[in-house]
């Protein structure tokens, strides 16, 4: 992976930090994210932990100014890719809401990926995951 570790930890951070709680489910995603991007597990997990702490204690205005900063530092052959990952951590609770869906838009759009395309790849995901259930 091109894209500075940090930098996906802080993306993955904005997601865990969306719904209030890095529960132990979200741990074992970020474990699959690293393997799946041939990461170093423990380094990856270290960084995620960090910035869930740092994110805690920022309003939301300032969470989304380090969000698209470090969105910035992507790399652009890596976007879609980590969107996916930020797809993985806000599903991963088998519930997906609407304030769910209006965070990974703005990191869907932080990232570049245009915002059709998200949705697409948003509802790829529930239709290959029936037991998510889907809460308005």
């Amino acid at each position: 992976m091109k894209t500075n570790i940090k930098n996906l930890a802080t993306i993955l951070a904005t997601t865990i930090w969306a719904d209030g709680e890095y529960d132990e489910a979200e741990k074992i995603s970020v474990e699959e994210i690293a393997e799946a991007f041939e990461l170093d597990v423990n380094e990856l997990l270290a960084a995620v932990n960090a910035e869930v702490e740092a994110i805690g204690a920022l309003d939301e205005e300032k969470v989304n100014e380090v969000l698209l900063q470090k969105a910035a530092e992507v790399d652009e052959d890596e976007a879609e890719l980590v969107l996916q990952a930020v797809l993985q951590i806000a599903t991963v609770d088998g519930v997906l809401c609407e304030e769910e869906v209006d965070n990974i838009l703005s990191i869907a759009s932080a990232l570049g990926v245009n915002e059709a395309r998200a949705v697409l790849m948003l509802a790829d995901l529930v239709k290959e995951e029936p037991e998510l259930e889907v809460v308005f």
